[in-house]
């Protein structure tokens, strides 16, 4: 039986979407096929620097509540979760267009 895949969409900026154009097509690749082998190669390196015991056979949310415990115990944290989210990718957007 397949399995179903997921979607990920990605944001780039032009020049960097005409720079990966560029390179898969030298490389004779698509660009969904070089981003899969790009993104591989970065897993299996992390994997195999001890990121992956970062993984478990849990689910998801039991997962972030053990690792949540762990760090912050039974404390409550101020504020609005979704006012940090937001904040952290109006952060990150403008480094990203520093970087553009």
């Amino acid at each position: 039986m397949e399995t179903k895949k997921k979607r990920l969409t990605l944001d780039l900026a032009p020049a960097f979407q005409r720079r990966l154009k560029a390179i898969s097509a030298l490389k004779g690749v698509s660009m969904r096929g070089y981003c899969q082998a790009a993104i591989d190669r970065e897993l299996t390196r992390d994997e195999a620097n001890g990121l992956g015991g970062l993984l478990a056979d849990k689910p998801d949310h039991e997962m972030f509540a053990d690792l949540q415990k762990e760090i912050f115990g039974d404390k409550t944290l101020p504020g609005n979760s979704a006012d940090l989210i937001r904040e952290a990718r109006e952060i990150r957007d403008a480094e990203m267009e520093r970087w553009a």
